[in-house]
């Protein structure tokens, strides 16, 4: 272990374990090649989910599909080295691939063009996932399987996102790319991971992402999990308790675990309330940004199907938010805990756990 000084807190995960669940976070390879960052995640974390390590565009970054594993191993070999499990991300998005299979065109309707024909990307689509699963089979221990499947806004009656895989197989991707990663590991539990269905006005959005997870029930594919990104935003009008409390509530009829699986805050925008760009001043920031995220953490946290609370990225310093956002992060540039770190330990401590941990 790095001889870096640690964060003044006790280990968010240890604290986790004790009420049947884990702390985690995102992480990339470059990152953690900072010693005082890697430290932050060794005292801190139980899982560590692949941030872009294990995306198309990273690892199929050419048409003969020639897989690059270079980040994905070294990151994957760290964490188990040192007794941290994988959550991979992810198998099937819209999003980050590769500039030969898809444009970066976003004009409605079709919000892009396929450049390679449609059977060679169905094959291409079953290669990808086959391959990578089993590359890791016994080695990741959940995977985000398919990533923000629901976007209104491209107009379905269903709901579903109109770009890239629904192109090339229709709906029929998201069972598809299930059955797949369930026939390359067995033993792995799949996810499907949604923004968004926390916050408030998105009821449509919650609404067709529990049907879709409702239709993949009853067909029998092997989903064993949700993944709440918890992207929670100010400026957008907040989160909603109320979708929050059902939608958990539904999950938790159904018997799926959930992971608060992207967790950041953004304070800064023009309105609802949102603190002003010009505002620097951390003593002014941290008590906002834990005051506005207090209730949602304390939201999740009261469900005990909610078994994994995984930042996106660990401090200000490597948070993809940061040129937009100030301190979205649990820990600062210098790794130590700002008030959200202590909301977060504070809401852990108080869940009631009433069954034991199975990890």
């Amino acid at each position: 272990m790095s001889r870096e000084r640690k964060s003044k807190m006790d280990s968010l995960n240890a604290t986790a374990l004790t009420k049947g669940m884990m702390f985690g976070a995102a992480a990339d390879t470059p990152t953690l090649s900072d010693a005082s960052y890697q430290a932050l995640y060794l005292q801190h974390c139980g899982l560590i989910t692949t941030d872009t390590a294990l995306k198309w565009s990273r690892v199929r970054p050419t048409r003969d599909m020639v897989p690059v594993w270079t980040n994905a191993d070294r990151l994957i070999d760290f964490a188990l080295a040192n007794g941290i499990k994988v959550k991979g991300h992810n198998l099937a998005w819209n999003e980050s691939n590769p500039a030969w299979l898809w444009t970066s065109n976003t004009t409605a309707p079709d919000f892009g063009v396929l450049n390679v024909p449609v059977d060679e990307a169905a094959a291409d689509f079953d290669r990808h996932i086959t391959e990578t699963v089993s590359r890791y089979a016994g080695k990741i221990t959940w995977w985000d399987v398919v990533n923000e499947p629901i976007e209104p806004a491209h107009g379905r009656a269903d709901c579903l996102r109109s770009k890239t895989w629904l192109k090339v197989f229709g709906p029929s991707y998201i069972e598809r790319a299930f059955n797949l990663a369930h026939a390359a590991d067995p033993n792995a539990k799949l996810f499907m991971n949604e923004q968004a269905i926390e916050r408030w006005g998105m009821e449509k959005n919650r609404v067709a992402f529990l049907n879709l997870v409702d239709s993949l029930l009853g067909k029998g594919v092997p989903i064993h999990g949700i993944g709440f990104e918890s992207h929670i935003i100010k400026w957008t009008g907040g989160v909603s308790h109320e979708g929050i409390m059902w939608l958990l509530g539904e999950l938790q009829k159904r018997n799926l675990e959930v992971h608060i699986s992207e967790f950041d805050v953004s304070m800064f925008g023009g309105s609802n309330g949102a603190l002003d760009h010009s505002v620097t001043d951390p003593t002014v920031i941290d008590p906002f940004v834990a005051a506005f995220a207090r209730p949602y953490i304390r939201d999740v946290l009261s469900f005990s199907n909610v078994k994994a609370f995984i930042s996106w990225e660990l401090s200000d310093k490597y948070s993809d938010l940061r040129l937009d956002q100030q301190r979205p992060t649990l820990f600062d540039e210098n790794m130590q805990p700002k008030q959200l770190a202590l909301e977060v330990e504070s809401a852990i401590k108080d869940r009631q756990a009433s069954w034991l941990p199975r990890f």
